[in-house]
């Protein structure tokens, strides 16, 4: 049973959704992988799945990228394809805002919480292991994670820097020598996937995904959300872009957390987000009111949830850009 605080909540967050998404809740959901261009055409992968009856469907709006049941997942996890990198499991919705951030070859990336590495590596290939990303991560355990997740996907052009985010882009941390004087330079692009109170992954029959869930968590998450991207931000290039997502629904943490950096930074602004999905039925504008005395700017229409589905779990998009 979720707390009835967050049903409440939810209630009022989704309204004509709700029940949809509460049933989503109860269902296994489809899981997806990508394939790792840098590795291989993926003509060997989809060669070793036909032979292991591995049954899989390509998800038509996005490059090498595939859905399948989770009967399939510890199959999947077995394969040669998946031990020698050549693929990697990543939820539909995990992976949107890296497409929407549209790296392109030679630009100077900064992924500010990095770890496992889901979005450094998609980041890499897509920019076919040209130019430089910085892939921050403060804890050891997920540190660790990120660093081979990145050797096992020849993601060749990542520099890791195990440190708190906040220290590194506010340049406190003078005793930390980085490469290339990272800490002094602007970015052309920020990729801010921050930590938050995950609503978007809750799954019924896994009470870990919803047991930790209070109020206060998600005071306290919006705090960081909101010092991490006005951070983040004032290291951004003028013309560059960064994109902010939460795998949340709460708006505290999404439309709130923009809406502080927008007033602080008039330089900030809002880009609409088109990568060709929003005719799915889990693709949504952003929420123009929470609650009596919530209500959030037109503004805020060119942001995105994504609602959890069958198909992926539930996420939160912004593209900002500075002019």
């Amino acid at each position: 049973m979720l707390p009835s605080l967050l049903t409440s909540r939810l209630k009022t967050i989704l309204w004509n959704d709700y029940d949809m998404v509460i049933d989503s809740f109860a269902k296994n959901r489809k899981w997806s992988f990508r394939i790792n261009t840098l590795k291989t055409t993926g003509e060997d992968v989809l060669e070793e799945f036909r032979e292991k009856g591995i049954i899989i469907e390509a998800f038509e709006w996005m490059n090498w990228v595939y859905i399948f049941d989770r009967v399939h997942e510890y199959a999947i996890k077995w394969s040669n394809s998946f031990y020698a990198g050549k693929i990697y499991l990543q939820s539909i919705a995990s992976m949107l805002p890296v497409l929407v951030l549209d790296p392109e070859s030679w630009d100077t990336i900064v992924d500010v919480c990095a770890a496992p590495g889901s979005k450094t590596t998609q980041l890499a290939m897509l920019m076919k292991n040209q130019w430089h990303i910085f892939a921050i991560e403060q804890n050891q355990i997920r540190y660790d994670k990120l660093l081979h997740n990145c050797a096992l996907q020849w993601a060749s052009i990542v520099e890791w820097v195990k440190m708190d985010a906040r220290h590194w882009l506010s340049n406190t941390s003078g005793s930390v020598v980085i490469e290339n004087n990272a800490s002094e330079i602007e970015f052309d692009s920020v990729l801010l996937d921050a930590p938050c109170s995950a609503e978007g992954r809750i799954a019924l029959d896994n009470e870990k995904t919803y047991g930790f869930w209070t109020l206060t968590n998600i005071q306290k998450k919006a705090e960081l959300q909101s010092e991490l991207l006005h951070q983040a931000f004032d290291r951004l290039a003028t013309g560059g872009v960064l994109v902010y997502s939460t795998c949340t629904l709460a708006p505290e943490e999404n439309e709130g957390v923009v809406t502080s950096l927008l007033v602080a930074h008039k330089n900030a602004v809002l880009e609409p987000i088109d990568i060709g999905l929003s005719h799915k039925s889990w693709w949504k504008q952003w929420l123009a009111q929470f609650g009596k005395n919530t209500t959030y700017d037109e503004v805020l229409a060119n942001t995105v949830r994504i609602l959890p589905s069958e198909d992926t779990e539930g996420f939160y998009m912004a593209k900002i850009r500075k002019i």
